[in-house]
C-alpha cells in the first residue's frame, strides 16, 4: 500500500477508482467489511482500491469533544488498512477549512476532480461537510449528477449492539477488552517504550517492564490488571499488565497512570525497546494491599490466572499482525 499524505499529492491514473471513505478509528468489523468491498470491486474491474481518510480525526475539531480519545494511532491504522489489500491510502489534512467546507464542494473538489472516483463506499452513519450536513444520501444525489456510484454499508450487529467506534470506546473505558475483540476482530493495542522504574518488581522477584505510553490522545483501558499478549524482542509472549496509580507503593494518591508489564517466562533486557501490548482479558481491579508481601502474593495469583486463561481453548479467536 502506498500512503499519500495530502490529497494534492494524489496522482490519478487510467484505472477506475473505488474509494472507501471515513475516519476508520479502530478499524472494526464494519470498517474492514467496507474497505474489503472497495478492494473486491477494484479487483473485479481492474481498478484501484483507495481509502480516503482524515488526519487528525474530524471529531477533534468539535469544541464539545475536547476530551475525545482515539482507539488507534495513525501508524496502527495505516498498518491494519495495509493488510486489507488497499492500493493507496489518501490522507486528507483535516483543518478549519475542511471542517467548514460545504458537502457539495468537498465532493466536487476531492472525489470528482482529484480522485475521479467511479464508486464510493461509506458506512450508514457517515457524515461530512460543514456542521456534518452531508451524509450517504447527499453522496448518492451528487453521484447521480457527477456519474459515480455510492455503496452504503448497513449496520453490523453483535450481541444486539451496532458495531461502532463509539461503542468500542465505551467498552475499553469499562475494561471489557474481551468484548472489544468481538467488535474489532483483534485486541485493543497500546504501544510504548520500556523505561527504567524504581526496580520494585525485581526486588519482589517479579520483574516488570515499565511502559512509557505516549500521550497522543489515545484511549486507555480502565485501571486494573489484565491478561495480555505482548510483542517484545521480536516474539509474542503471554503477559500480565497492571494499569493504575500503584496505591500500595505510594502513600499519596496520584492521578498519573503507570503501565507495568510482567512477561511470563521471559528474562531478557529490553530497556529502551518498544513493545506492543494486546489486551485480552480483565482479571481484577487495582487495589491497595496492607504490605508488599500481600501484593507479591496477589501478583503471583494474577500471573497464574493469566497463564491458565491462555491455556483455555475458549479464549476469543484473533490474529496479531
Amino acid at each position: 500500500m502506498i500512503t499519500v499524505n495530502g490529497i494534492q499529492n494524489y496522482i490519478s491514473g487510467n484505472k477506475p477508482v473505488y474509494a472507501a471513505m471515513g475516519a476508520f478509528d479502530g478499524i472494526h468489523h464494519g470498517h474492514s467489511r467496507l474497505i474489503k468491498m472497495a478492494v473486491d470491486m477494484a479487483h473485479q474491474n481492474s481498478g484501484e482500491a483507495v481509502v480516503l481518510t482524515f488526519k487528525p480525526h474530524p471529531r477533534c475539531f468539535i469544541s464539545s469533544e475536547k476530551h475525545f480519545k482515539l482507539i488507534t494511532d495513525f501508524s496502527q491504522k495505516e498498518r491494519i488498512i495495509s493488510g486489507l489489500g488497499i492500493d493507496k491510502m489518501v490522507v486528507v489534512d483535516f483543518n478549519e477549512n475542511i471542517a467548514a467546507m460545504p458537502p457539495e464542494k468537498f465532493i466536487e473538489e476531492y472525489l470528482v476532480n482529484k480522485l475521479k472516483v467511479n464508486e464510493v463506499f461509506v458506512g450508514f452513519n457517515f457524515y461530512f461537510g460543514a456542521n456534518r450536513s452531508g451524509n450517504a444520501e447527499t453522496l448518492r444525489e451528487s453521484g447521480a449528477r457527477h456519474g459515480f456510484n455510492v455503496n452504503v454499508l448497513k449496520p453490523i450487529e453483535i450481541g444486539n449492539f451496532i458495531v461502532s467506534s463509539s461503542k468500542i470506546r465505551l467498552l475499553i473505558e469499562a475494561g471489557a477488552v474481551d468484548d472489544v475483540i468481538k467488535f474489532m476482530g483483534r485486541p485493543f493495542e497500546l504501544c510504548g517504550k520500556v523505561i527504567h522504574g524504581d526496580g520494585l518488581g525485581r526486588k519482589l522477584n517479579i520483574p516488570t517492564a515499565n511502559i512509557e505510553v505516549p500521550d497522543e490522545g489515545l484511549i486507555a483501558p480502565k485501571p486494573g490488571v489484565y491478561a495480555v499478549k505482548c510483542r517484545a524482542a521480536g516474539r509474542v509472549y503471554n503477559a500480565v499488565m497492571n494499569i493504575g496509580t500503584r496505591p500500595t507503593v505510594y502513600e499519596k494518591k496520584s492521578t498519573v497512570l503507570a503501565f507495568e508489564l510482567h512477561i511470563i517466562d521471559f528474562n531478557e533486557n529490553i530497556y529502551g525497546e518498544t513493545v506492543e501490548v494486546f489486551f485480552i482479558k480483565r482479571l481484577r481491579d487495582e487495589k491497595k494491599f496492607a504490605d508488599f508481601k500481600m501484593l507479591c502474593a496477589q501478583i503471583g495469583e494474577d500471573i497464574a490466572s493469566a497463564a491458565e486463561y491462555f491455556r483455555d481453548d475458549e479464549i476469543p479467536k484473533f490474529e496479531i499482525n
